[in-house]
C-alpha cells in the first residue's frame, strides 16, 4: 500500500519570497494547518485560524524556543545579549506582564505627541523629495522608505544626529535575526545581532541618563519618566525602545515601497486616487493587506491544543500568516486583487487582540503623509524599466524591498 507524503513547501525559494500569494493559496486549501519539518514549526494560512490564534491565550509571545531552533547547531550563548534585549520586549510578553508594559509604552504616544510629530513627518518626507525631484529618477527605497522612518524615529527619540545612522545600523541587524531568515550563514546573522544589541542598549542608557537629568518632550524623556512613576526597571526601557524603533521602522521601510509597487503594478487604482486624494486612507489600508510587510508573526504554544483537524503539541512552534490570511477569498472579496476602495478591509496587518500594533496611529500618519506628498509632487511617478526591482530575499517575517527603481518628470 502507497503513503500520500505530506508536501514540502519552500517558504524561501526565490520566487516565493517575491510573490509568495500564489503558494499561500495552495497552502490554505490543500493543507490550512501545515507543519514543515524542514522549518520545524507549523504554519497557519486561513484567515479564521489565524486571527483566533491571535486572540489565543494558550499561544504564548515568548519566542525563545525559536530562536534557539533558528540557531541550529550555533552555541546559543553567542545571542545572549540579543535574548536579554528582545525577550523583554513586550511583544514577546503574555499578560499579565504584558498588560503592565502596555500600559507603561502608551505614556509616550499621547494625543498631544502624535501631533507634534505631524510636523516633523511632513518636513521629513518634503526633505527627502527637495533632494530628487531635480533628478527625474531615485530609487523609493534607498532616497524615500529607508531614511524617512529612521530619521522620523530617531527625531521621536531625540537621538543626536551624530549617533542615528549607527542607531538605524543596530536596528536592522537586530531586527534580521529577529525575523526569523533563511539561508546559510545563520550564524554570522546572529553574531551581529548580539553585537547590535549590546551597542544598541548602551546608547539608550546614555540617553536615559541624559533625560533624567534633562528632561524634554521627546519620547524617550516621556517613556523615563513613566517608568520611574510606576516603579519599574530602567533596564528594561531599552527593549521597549528596540521594539517602537523595529516596529515603526521595518515595517514602514517595507510598506511604502510595497505600496507604490501596487500602485504602479495596477495603474487605474493610482489614477483614482489621484483623482480622488480624500481616498487616501482607504488606499493606505489596502497597501497593508495586499502587500503585508509583516507577513508573518510566531507564537508558541502552551499546551497541547487543536487548531483545525490538526494536533499541535505543546511547545510547537507556530507561524500566524497574516499575509496569507489578508488574501483568504472566505474573507475577501477579489482577495488577489489591488483595490483602493475595498471595503470592508478587516486585514490584520497591525494584528488584533492583546498585541495590536502599539504605533498604529504613528504609522498611518507617516504612511498617508508620505503618500500624499509623494503623489502631489511627483504625479507622473512610473516604473525605471532600464533598472529592475530587486524583492528582499532574507526573511518570513519581514517582506519588502532591496531596491524600488522610479521615474517622473522633473521639476
Amino acid at each position: 500500500m502507497s503513503v500520500t507524503k505530506t508536501p514540502e513547501y519552500d517558504l524561501f525559494s526565490p520566487e516565493v519570497l517575491i510573490n509568495p500569494y500564489p503558494l499561500y493559496n495552495i497552502m490554505r486549501a490543500a493543507d490550512p494547518v501545515y507543519y514543515s519539518e524542514a522549518l520545524g514549526y507549523w504554519i497557519l494560512t486561513r484567515y479564521k485560524d489565524v486571527e483566533a490564534a491571535l486572540r489565543d491565550e494558550r499561544l504564548s509571545a515568548d519566542r525563545r524556543p525559536l530562536f534557539v531552533k533558528q540557531l541550529g547547531d550555533v552555541d546559543v550563548n553567542s545571542i545572549q545579549n540579543f535574548i536579554h534585549l528582545t525577550c523583554n520586549m513586550m511583544i514577546e510578553k503574555d499578560p499579565p506582564d504584558h498588560t503592565r508594559l502596555r500600559k507603561l509604552a502608551n505614556q509616550g504616544f499621547t494625543t498631544r505627541a502624535l501631533e507634534s510629530w505631524r510636523s516633523i513627518i511632513q518636513a521629513t518626507s518634503d526633505r527627502l523629495l527637495d533632494r530628487v525631484q531635480d533628478r527625474g529618477y531615485m530609487d523609493i527605497v534607498t532616497d524615500l522608505s529607508i531614511p524617512l522612518p529612521a530619521l522620523i524615529i530617531a527625531e521621536i527619540f531625540g537621538v543626536p544626529k551624530s549617533e542615528q545612522d549607527d542607531l538605524i545600523r543596530w536596528a536592522m541587524d537586530i531586527g534580521t535575526f529577529w525575523g526569523a531568515p533563511g539561508g546559510q550563514n545563520i550564524d554570522v546573522l546572529a553574531r551581529k545581532a548580539d553585537v547590535a544589541s549590546v551597542e544598541f542598549t548602551a546608547l539608550i542608557r546614555r540617553l536615559i541618563a541624559q533625560r533624567r537629568r534633562q528632561p524634554g518632550t521627546d519620547m524617550i524623556s516621556l517613556l523615563t519618566v513613566a517608568y520611574e512613576e510606576q516603579g519599574f526597571d530602567l533596564e528594561q526601557l531599552p527593549s521597549l525602545c528596540i521594539l517602537i524603533l523595529n516596529a515603526g521602522h521595518l515595517t514602514t521601510t517595507d510598506l511604502i515601497p510595497n505600496g507604490v509597487n501596487a500602485l504602479l503594478q495596477y495603474p487605474e487604482q493610482l489614477r483614482k486616487l489621484q483623482a480622488n486624494p480624500a481616498l487616501i486612507n482607504s488606499a493606505v489600508e489596502e497597501m497593508i493587506r495586499f502587500d503585508t510587510p509583516a507577513p508573518f508573526v510566531f507564537r508558541i504554544a502552551k499546551q497541547d491544543l487543536t487548531i483545525g483537524d490538526r494536533d499541535i503539541p505543546m511547545g510547537s512552534a507556530i507561524a500566524l500568516g497574516l499575509g496569507a490570511a489578508n488574501h483568504d477569498p472566505e474573507k475577501f472579496d477579489a482577495s488577489d486583487v489591488f483595490d483602493i476602495t475595498h471595503s470592508p478591509n478587516e486585514h490584520l496587518g497591525f494584528g488584533p487582540g492583546v498585541h495590536f500594533c502599539l504605533g498604529v496611529v504613528l504609522a498611518r500618519m507617516e504612511l498617508v503623509i508620505c503618500f500624499n506628498t509623494l503623489l502631489r509632487r511627483l504625479p507622473d511617478l512610473h516604473f525605471d524599466t532600464d533598472k529592475p526591482a530587486i524583492p528582499r530575499h532574507s526573511s518570513l517575517v519581514f517582506k519588502g524591498f532591496d531596491s524600488l527603481p522610479v521615474k517622473f518628470s522633473r521639476c
